[in-house]
């Protein structure tokens, strides 16, 4: 068998660009092949996905104009079985951000040990701009583009950022009507109603609460007396912090795309999350400070849990962070590409946490600890 030695490694002879998720994402994954020794020729099949697509969505705004949006659907690995991953509409999706995730989508299922390869999608929007009507037609519209390119036999979309049930109900019933009978196995994320699993929304958030109830018993620290900063309100941070809050956490800080809010009592999370439903925004919150996403992450704290988008943790701010426990909700939040600027750490890895990686700081430093990774 064929083996690592001889193999030249891309990110050996150029420097990472940590602002780019792909090459990110990229440099943990050739780390791996090394230390795994893995095999050269399977090592060049992991490297690039086995396809992309990208489209164009013309869509009728509610002004009557027309508007094209980008999008893609990035399909990693099919070796294990149909590819599986989420559609996330953001501004700043990017053709490698959804390259990365789709990859990252590839080892997730792996580690898992379900039938199942990665994928990703994503198209260039903003839907906090955008009504209800226009989001459908687009989502219909992409859906339709794809048609020949998902299914449950081949890839099976689900719901991420700024995506909901309802997205993928839109794309359950376009993929339906052209099928001429209902597929509800074309999605997952979908409402009970349709099919859908009970507790599918809340499963990351739910994730979270049970890596740190378990990570910070190194500490012997309880609840009650734990300060956590969410970045984040999506399904994954905000459910989270809802978690942790009914579970007795102190959450001190959270916030949304637009920035955060801060009081070290700890902050009421089911009225701040009902005041982001109601106006978009954390602003006007009472008794609460407003803090950037950047300032919230470097705020003092027990757990920190970036649970928003990639490359949050660079080696522009990582000897700024101040938490014991550093529990990752979102994909690549630290950048790969610098990892070890945040400091010289040992991992000790726990393959049923995969989605989350934990940074315990040691206990017996005599100066501020440096964090170590534990997923």
């Amino acid at each position: 068998m064929s083996t690592m030695h001889s193999t030249v490694y891309v990110d050996d002879i150029r420097e990472i660009k940590e602002e780019n998720p792909f090459e990110s994402m990229m440099s943990r994954f050739d780390r791996a092949a090394q230390l795994l020794n893995l095999d050269a020729d399977l090592y060049a099949v992991m490297r690039v996905p086995n396809r992309e697509l990208k489209v164009y969505i013309p869509t009728r705004m509610d002004s009557g104009r027309i508007q094209v949006f980008e999008g893609y659907r990035v399909q990693h690995n099919f070796a294990r079985g149909p590819a599986k991953g989420g559609i996330r509409y953001s501004p700043d999706v990017s053709l490698d951000e959804v390259r990365a995730l789709a990859a990252w989508m590839t080892w997730k299922c792996a580690v898992v040990n379900v039938p199942f390869g990665g994928a990703k999608g994503g198209v260039i929007c903003d839907p906090q701009q955008m009504s209800i009507g226009e989001l459908e037609r687009m989502t219909r519209r992409y859906a339709s583009e794809l048609l020949d390119f998902i299914g449950p036999e081949k890839d099976v979309p689900a719901p991420d950022m700024n995506t909901n049930e309802q997205t993928m109900a839109w794309i359950m019933d376009t993929y339906s009507m052209h099928a001429r009978h209902t597929v509800t196995a074309v999605v997952t994320g979908k409402p009970i109603d349709l099919g859908g699993s009970s507790g599918r929304r809340e499963a990351t958030g739910r994730g979270i609460l049970f890596v740190i109830n378990e990570a910070i018993k190194r500490f012997g620290m309880s609840p009650a007396t734990t300060r956590v900063v969410v970045q984040g309100s999506g399904n994954v941070g905000g459910i989270g912090a809802l978690l942790l809050h009914e579970a007795g956490y102190k959450v001190v800080a959270i916030s949304d795309v637009h920035g955060g809010i801060y009081n070290p009592a700890g902050i009421d999370i089911p009225a701040a999350l009902k005041h982001l439903q109601t106006t978009r925004s954390f602003e006007n919150f009472d008794g609460v400070e407003t803090v950037t996403n950047s300032e919230l992450l470097e705020l003092e704290c027990d757990v920190l849990v970036p649970a928003a988008t990639e490359n949050q943790i660079t080696s522009q701010n990582a000897d700024r962070i101040k938490c014991k426990v550093l529990a990752e909700g979102a994909n690549g939040d630290i950048s790969g590409g610098r990892m070890s600027s945040i400091s010289g750490f040992r991992t000790l890895w726990s393959p049923a946490s995969m989605t989350f990686a934990v940074m315990l700081m040691p206990t017996r430093s005599t100066r501020a600890p440096r964090p170590t990774c534990w997923r």
